[in-house]
């Protein structure tokens, strides 16, 4: 698959998956496509997303938003493990505003989003039924430190969003977008299976960034061209 941004590959060249991508509040719309590609969308096989960011108006619009949850205001969950593993803490909040800097010219638009993430980790029957024992081994035999299963997964980000649209004339126009997304991950599980155990976890820093700058002429009524360039960068931290 390949997802894009206002047009603009939004890939990892590494792993070839997405990256990370804009808060909902900061999309005004999204285009699938999954069949009969155009020719600037050569590299697809699977299907195809764009992503198209909001802009300003001639109005000042604006939001706050908070998504809250928290185990204590959940009902039980019958499925959850036995001994206490079931918290949940999450925060995720953020801020747009738009509008005008030059009427029927220039405008901008920005996006904050945060995210303050906290939870159990997930164990299977096997680890839980058998922790005695494996932490017996560890420290008789090896002489390791025992595990702690309490220990909390913490899923943090804060990304933002600031673009700049301008029009020249009514057949000429462009933008230019700036996108940070840096996100804190502690304690998560590589098997993801409820097998591995907290002294297996690993931590996960990472920041994406992208600079995105296109220009619009319109040169008559079956011609128009779009000029883009991207500068994107990801730095990977896994302490």
């Amino acid at each position: 698959n390949f997802v894009a941004i206002d047009g603009a590959d939004n890939m990892s060249t590494a792993s070839g998956i997405q990256k990370t991508t804009p808060s909902q509040e900061a999309v005004q719309e999204f285009r699938v496509i999954n069949s009969d590609y155009s020719t600037e969308f050569g590299r697809a096989v699977g299907g195809i997303v764009n992503i198209v960011t909001k802009s300003g108006t001639n109005n000042y619009h604006g939001s706050l938003y908070e998504y809250f949850r928290n185990d204590k205001m959940d009902a039980k969950n019958l499925l959850a493990a036995a001994g206490g593993f079931n918290k949940l803490r999450q925060n995720q909040f953020g801020a747009t505003l738009g509008g005008p800097i030059q009427k029927d010219k220039t405008f901008f638009f920005g996006n904050y989003e945060g995210q303050r993430h906290s939870e159990s980790p997930y164990y299977n029957s096997t680890v839980l039924q058998n922790i005695n024992a494996i932490n017996a081994v560890k420290v008789n035999v090896f002489g390791l430190a025992p595990e702690n299963l309490f220990v909390n997964r913490t899923i943090n980000y804060d990304n933002g969003i600031l673009k700049l649209d301008h029009n020249f004339s009514p057949t000429e126009s462009m933008f230019v977008r700036y996108f940070i997304n840096d996100q804190r991950s502690t304690n998560l599980s590589p098997l993801n299976d409820g097998f591995d155990l907290p002294s297996g976890f690993k931590n996960n820093f990472f920041r994406d960034q992208s600079l995105v700058g296109s220009l619009t002429s319109v040169f008559s009524s079956s011609l128009v061209n779009n000029f883009r360039l991207q500068y994107a960068h990801r730095f990977f931290d896994f302490p």
